[in-house]
C-alpha cells in the first residue's frame, strides 16, 4: 500500500507541468501553532484546507482569491456558515470548481484522493493534529515530504487568531498584508482591554452556543475554556461554562442557570440546518425580526425566564461562525457591549465589521445581521 501511493505520486508530479521558480525567501521556516518548524521549499501553490471556516483568513491574505491557490478543501463553511459561502460563490464563480474532500477532525479522509490533488501543503486545525499524526495521514505526508501547518482561530482564539494569520502571512508570502490587519486587530484589542482591566466588577456570563440546535425546548449547551468561552475570559469576565465543565463543551442544566442567575446571557446563533432545529439565523443575508422571532421562542422555553435577575435585563445572540473566525476582534466589541453596557456604548461592531472588511479584504459590501437583543419583557431595550 504504502508503494503504491508514493507511486502514484510521483505519476503526478511527473505529469504536472515544470515548476515555477520559488519566490525569493524560500525555502523558509515557519513555527506552527503547534510550536513546530515547518520547512517550506518555495511558496505553496496547492493548497488544501482541511478546516473550510479557515477561507475567511485566506480571505484576508490572498484577497483578489482566496480559492486560487486552493489544490482542494475539506468545505465546511457551506453548512456551517451558508450566508457566508453563497457570498464568497458570487464574489469569486470559480470557489465552486474547487475539489471538496471530506477531512474531519478525526482523521477521516479518503488519502488516495488526497494525494491525487498533489497538494504542496497541508493546512490543518489543530484540533486534528492527535488525528493527523496518529493516523495514517501524518506519516505518509511526512514520507511524500507535503508539509502540514496546524492553525487554530477557535481553542484559543484571541492568542491563536494572531499567531495564525501570522504564520499564514509567512508561509504564503503575504507577510505584509497580515501585519497590516493584525496591527488593526491588535489596537481594537488594546482599547478594550485598557478599559475592561480596570474593572472591578467581573460579571458572569452564559453562553448558549448554538441555542436551539436539538429542537426549541432544549437547554443549555456551551462551550467551557474553548471559542466563546476564552473570549470572554479575554474581557475579563468569567465564563460559567469554564465554571461549570470538565471537558471543552457540554451541557449545563437550566435548574444551574436559575440558581446562579448569570449577570449576562448570550445565545449564539447560525444559518445552519439540522433537522429539528430551531436556532436563531445570523450572518450574512440574515433578517433581524425573524432572528428576534426565533430568540423570543428559545426565551419561552419553559423556566428560562427565571435565569433573568430583573426581567428588563436583556438576552443577546450573536453570530456563532465568530467563535472559529479571524474576525472574532469583532466579537468582542459585541461582547463588550453587553457585559459593559455602560463603557462600551459608544462601539459599533457592525461598523467595525464593515471597515475591516472594506480594508483588508475583497468581500462585497453586503448586508448582515450579527446580533440582536431583546430584554424578558419583550423589548430591546436593557436594563
Amino acid at each position: 500500500m504504502m508503494r503504491w501511493l508514493c507511486a502514484l505520486w510521483l505519476l503526478a508530479c511527473m505529469a504536472s507541468v515544470a515548476s515555477v521558480a520559488s519566490a525569493a525567501g524560500y525555502p523558509r521556516t515557519v513555527t506552527d501553532i503547534a510550536g513546530r518548524a515547518v520547512v517550506l521549499p518555495s511558496e505553496p501553490r496547492r493548497v488544501f484546507l482541511q478546516s473550510g471556516q479557515d477561507i475567511v483568513a485566506l480571505a484576508l491574505l490572498d484577497r483578489e482569491n482566496p480559492f486560487a491557490r486552493l489544490a482542494g478543501w475539506s468545505n465546511g463553511i457551506g453548512d456551517s456558515d451558508p450566508g457566508m459561502w453563497t457570498l464568497m460563490q458570487q464574489r469569486w464563480p470559480g470557489a465552486a470548481r474547487v475539489p471538496v474532500l471530506g477531512f474531519d477532525n478525526a482523521g477521516h479522509v479518503d488519502l488516495e484522493a488526497l494525494l491525487r490533488l498533489r497538494p504542496d501543503l497541508l493546512v490543518a486545525g489543530i484540533t486534528a493534529r492527535a488525528a493527523i499524526e496518529g493516523g495514517p495521514v501524518g506519516p505518509i505526508l511526512d514520507r511524500l515530504k507535503i508539509p502540514v501547518l496546524y492553525i487554530d482561530t477557535q481553542a484559543n482564539a484571541i492568542v491563536n487568531t494572531q499567531q495564525t494569520i501570522a504564520l499564514l502571512g509567512r508561509a504564503l508570502n503575504r507577510e505584509a498584508r497580515a501585519t497590516a490587519y493584525l496591527a488593526d486587530y491588535r489596537r481594537r484589542l488594546a482599547a478594550l482591554q485598557t478599559v475592561t482591566q480596570r474593572e472591578t466588577r467581573r460579571p458572569t456570563v452564559f453562553i448558549e452556543a448554538r441555542a436551539g440546535r436539538m429542537g426549541g425546548q432544549q437547554c443549555c449547551y456551551t462551550q467551557g475554556n474553548t471559542a466563546w468561552g476564552t473570549m470572554v475570559a479575554a474581557l475579563g469576565a468569567r465564563n460559567l461554562g469554564t465554571a461549570l465543565l470538565r471537558i471543552p463543551t457540554g451541557d449545563v442544566a437550566l435548574e444551574t442557570l436559575i440558581r446562579l442567575k448569570p449577570d449576562v446571557y448570550i445565545m449564539t446563533g447560525t444559518q445552519q440546518v439540522r433537522r429539528g432545529t430551531r436556532g436563531i439565523k445570523l450572518g450574512y443575508g440574515g433578517s433581524a425580526p425573524e432572528a428576534t422571532a426565533a430568540m423570543a421562542a428559545l426565551m419561552a422555553r419553559p423556566g428560562f425566564r427565571a435565569t433573568a435577575r430583573d426581567p428588563r435585563s436583556c438576552v443577546y445572540a450573536l453570530h456563532h461562525q465568530f467563535y472559529n473566525n479571524p474576525f472574532n476582534i469583532v466579537a468582542l466589541e459585541y461582547l463588550a457591549r453587553a457585559l459593559y453596557p455602560q463603557r462600551f456604548a459608544h462601539l459599533d461592531p457592525d461598523a467595525s465589521y464593515r471597515d475591516l472588511v472594506a480594508r483588508y479584504t475583497d468581500l462585497p459590501a453586503t448586508p448582515f445581521v450579527f446580533h440582536v437583543q431583546r430584554n424578558h419583557l419583550g423589548q430591546d431595550r436593557c436594563r
